[in-house]
Parts: structure tokens; sequence; C-alpha cells
């Protein structure tokens, strides 16, 4: 008979041979091909923010998807066969990953642009929805998750009897043994999508990367499911272009197979977060370096997004008022913001995708008709930030650049005229200086490459005169083969002259004249229109007060059938 000893051992060695024959969790592999193009066809305008909506998705995807860099393919302004190519890619690693059986796959196709209702517009190509789902089912991913944001995008589903609706289960499970498809679109198959320029971006891509950095993660489990992200996008998405007389109902369509849920995103996985204090109604987070609206955030959901370490700023509103602060995130900090961080200070429209409208100014309607069209006369607004692709699949920034304009018609404003309408006499004076520079390596590029390409021409065309007859026997060598020679050098200092004047355009046409990064211009703009503002608003009254005394005399604008101009009026 065993004693208790014997048999306590029999049962630990029972359960390590058990934990022993377990197999080993299998992985779940992440792959993602984004797609952004500010390009339709030739009847298109041009979007403002497809390209840059490509680049925020593509961020939460890295930092808090599990998508490592070597798995996401980002195409900003690219065509048909580098989407093709990219798609094939991601087709090859899926091959190499389906050879560990256990190991299963999740593609995340995104996509920001132009759409007809028939096809993805990117640029002069076209990609048909029917063609698009091929290529993206021919990856023979597990699991594939598509997301279409763009005017009528609706209609890739419409085929398939997709819904539009805010609520949905997905019966989904990341823990390896689920299939299927699953898309969300940005909108129904008759209606526009819309971009802010607020927000820089467009309605359902800003509220579904929001969510996916934390704002959708309702069951507060630091973790953002497919279902948390579509629900959140569609509910604030609707809201949103609701006020804009445009609403635009997000839709979704799936065919999945298994239990649980499919994990975007978590929480646990940056190496910063920003809490905002409760109180308030909506807020929105900018990344600082890169002028861009990250995440927003309103009473409804949760206080805390994810973030990667760097400097942010933060707009908050409670009831009509708007407050604003800077704030830096170090590594694997997290932040607690407090209102008393937090300062008062003066607070757009929309559009469907393409167009730009006058924004709206908070605090007009308190000014005088003279004082109101002097404000749209004379305040500033900083056109959107350029960025550039150097190469194949990610995105390179160069340095931002930018335009001005002035008034509500938006006319072209110099930047020395603005850094001196802001007080900066300084940066008007560095602004001359490299503007100057600029200019002089632009004209003498000019210079160096038509006086290379004359010089080879003459050179080349021009008899070297040698004095001898034909019936000379040096004639050959001293006349052909010399003037053969001197063509042949003429043509080199030619050709030398455009290489080098080509290198000096590039040099010239590359150099930003603005000595201070876009978002200090951005706020140097928001003061002086602040200013503006109070300047107008502080005028004294045109009409008389009771307590006036003795003679005063200023000039009014007047308008009549025949004409206007300025009356001298008197108070007596």
């Amino acid at each position: 008979m065993k004693s208790r000893s014997d048999v306590s051992l029999t049962i630990s060695l029972a359960c390590a041979a058990m934990c022993l024959a377990k197999p080993a969790l299998a992985e779940t592999r992440r792959l993602a091909v984004i797609v952004g193009n500010n390009n339709g066809g030739p009847t298109e305008t041009p979007l403002h923010y497809a390209e840059e909506d490509a680049s925020k998705v593509a961020d939460v995807l890295a930092q808090l998807g599990d998508v490592h860099a070597d798995e996401l393919f980002l195409l900003k302004g690219r065509g048909r066969d580098e989407l093709k190519e990219a798609l094939s890619r991601a087709t090859g690693m899926v091959t190499a990953f389906r050879q560990n059986p256990g190991d299963r796959t999740v593609l995340v196709f995104y996509y920001s642009g132009h759409s007809d209702g028939d096809a993805l517009e990117l640029g002069a190509d076209r990609v048909p929805y029917s063609e698009l789902r091929e290529w993206v089912r021919d990856t023979k991913a597990d699991v594939r998750v598509l997301v279409l944001d763009g005017c009528k995008s609706g209609a890739l589903m419409q085929s398939k009897g997709g819904t539009k609706g805010p609520a949905f289960e997905i019966n989904l499970t990341d823990q390896l043994d689920a299939t299927g498809e699953a898309i969300l679109t940005s909108s129904a198959a008759d209606e526009l999508a819309l971009e802010s320029r607020e927000i820089r971006g467009s309605f359902f891509t800003h509220h579904f990367v929001s969510g996916l950095r934390g704002a959708a993660d309702a069951s507060g489990d630091g973790r953002v499911t497919l279902a948390e992200a579509y629900q959140y996008a569609f509910s604030h998405t609707l809201a949103a272009t609701s006020a804009t007389g445009l609403r635009q109902h997000p839709g979704y369509d799936y065919r999945l197979a298994g239990k649980g849920e499919l994990v975007l995103t978590e929480m646990a996985q940056p190496s910063a977060s920003l809490e905002l204090p409760t109180g308030f109604e909506r807020a929105l987070i900018v990344l600082v370096r890169r002028d861009q609206v990250l995440a927003e955030l309103t009473s409804d959901a949760a206080r805390r997004v994810a973030l990667a370490p760097g400097e942010y700023a933060v707009r908050a509103w409670k009831g009509t008022q708007a407050y604003a602060t800077r704030v830096l995130l170090a590594a694997g900090e997290s932040k607690n913001l407090t209102w008393a961080e937090l300062q008062a200070v003066s607070s757009p429209s929309v559009a469907s995708k393409g167009h730009v409208d006058i924004p709206e100014v908070q605090g007009l309607d308190t000014l005088t008709p003279e004082a109101q069209a002097e404000y749209l006369e004379k305040y500033v607004t900083v056109g959107d930030v350029a960025r550039f692709i150097v190469t194949r699949y990610a995105a390179q920034e160069i340095e931002p650049s930018f335009n001005l304009y002035q008034g509500k018609y938006r006319k072209p404003l110099d930047g020395d005229d603005f850094y001196a309408l802001a007080g900066r006499a300084d940066l008007a004076s560095r602004y001359q200086s490299r503007q100057a520079l600029r200019i002089g390596l632009t004209v003498g590029a000019g210079a160096l490459i038509v006086g290379g390409v004359v010089y080879s021409i003459t050179g080349i065309r021009q008899p070297v005169p040698c004095g001898l007859g034909p019936g000379d026997p040096n004639f050959v060598d001293r006349c052909i083969t010399h003037a053969d020679e001197g063509s042949y050098s003429s043509a080199f200092v030619g050709i030398a002259g455009v290489i080098t004047g080509s290198l000096l355009a590039i040099v010239g046409l590359g150099l930003n004249p603005h000595p201070v990064e876009a978002h200090e211009v951005r706020r140097l703009a928001e003061e002086y229109n602040a200013g503006l503002m109070r300047r107008l608003g502080n005028r004294p009254d045109s009409t008389p007060s009771a307590r006036n005394s003795g003679v005063t005399f200023q000039f009014k604008p007047y308008a009549s059938p025949r004409g206007g101009g300025l009356a001298l009026a008197g108070t007596f």
C-alpha cells in the first residue's frame, strides 16, 4: 500500500507529464496594408487628409496593434501596381507563416481616398471593389479585416447584404480558431464621406483611430476589440456629421466563424498614456511634432488614450469655453491631466472630401458689422501641411510645407508679411534672408542649365579653323580630328553645367524659407487672429453715449444705388 507521500509524488509527476505533453501555444501573426491617396480621377478635387489618415492608422497599429514594422505596408499617393505588389508580398508572408500549422494570421487592409461606389480611385488608376476583395482573399489570411473610408464606400458590401447600424456582435476569437472576413465602411452606398479642417482628417478615420487608442474601451479592460472600435466610430461619426446636415452612416459586413472577440489594440503596448480630468465635453489630442490630430475624447467614452512619448497639445471644451495646454510625455509615463493645468483660450466648418469653406469664428457675431467685415478681410489661415513619400513602402517625412492666406477669399500671404502682422520682425527678417537665398540658388541654377545647353550646342556646331586646305596631307589630323576634340570638350563642359544647375535647383526649390516649424506658424496665426478679434471688439461703439458732450467727428462707410465711400459724420 502506498504512503501519502508516494501518492502526492505520483500526482505531481502526472501533472508535470500532462503539462509537458500540452503543445506550445501557437502565435497570431498580424499584417497590415494601409493605403491613402489624396488624388482621384481627372474630374475629382484632390483631398486634403486621406494620406494623413493612412499615417494615423499605420501608427496606431504599429504602436498598439502588435503589427511589426516589416509586416506593415504603408502606401501613400501610390497606384494600382504598388497596391497589387504590396498585397502580393503580404501573401508571401502569410504562406511563410502557415509553415507552422498552429499559427494564425490576421490581415488588416485600410483605404482612405476617393471612391465612386464601384472602385477605389488611386490617382489615374482604378481598382474595382470586386477585384480588391479577390486580391485580399487570395492572401489566404485566416482573418481579413477591410476598412474603407471614402465616398459611397458602403457599396463594397451592398451585394453581400451588409447593413448599416450601430450594434452587432462579432463571434471571433484571437485564440487561433477563427476564420473569415469583416468589412467596415465609412459611409453608405449613396453617401459622401466628410473631412474636417479642425481635426485635419476624415470624421470616420478620426473616430476610428481615437477608439483604437483607448476611447472605445467600453469594458475598461485595456483592450479594444473590432466590435468596440466599430461601435465607437459609428456613433461618433454619425453624431459629428449630423451637425453638418450631411449625415454619414458607417456600415459593416462580416462572415466570421469562431468564438470570442478579435482584439485590434491593447493599451498595455504603449510606453506612455494620458488621462483627461472629468467634466469636459470634448477634447482633441495633437502630436506637436507633426501638427497632427491623433485622437478625440468625449464625455461619454473613456478618458485615457495610449500615446507614444513626445509633446502633445490638448484642447478641451466645457460648455462654450475652450481650454488648452501642452504636455510632454516621457517613455513609460502615465499622466493624469488636471484642470489646473488647462488654461482658458478663445476658440470650423465641414466639407465633403476635397472642399474648403470659410471657417466659423467664435465671437464674430458680437462685433459690429464694420468690425466683422474687417475681421473677415484680415484674419489669417494656414494651409494644410504637406508631406512627401521618398521610399516605396514607408512614409519618410521631410520638412513640412504650408501656405498662408489672409481673409475669407484666401488671398496668398507672403511669409515676411505674416510675421510682420504677428509682431515678429525678427522672423520676418530671417524669412527674407532665406527667401533671397532660395531665389538666388534657383536663378543661378537656371543660368547654369541654360548656359550649359547653349555652350554644348554652339561648341558642337562651331567649326574650328585650321588654315589648311583639303588637299594638305595634315588637313585630316589638324582640322577634322581637332574639331571633333573641341566638340567633345564643349559638350562635356555644357553637360557638367546642366548637372550642376540641376543640383542647385533641387537645393533651392527644396529650401523652406520659413524659419519656424508649421505648428509654431499655426500658433502665431491663432494669436494674431485672437488679438485682431480683441482689438476689433474693444473699439468704442460708433453710437454716441448719452454722457458724450462736445463735438466729435468720425468717418463712416456708406452705400447707395449710385455708389459708396466714406462720409464725415459729426456728433454734437
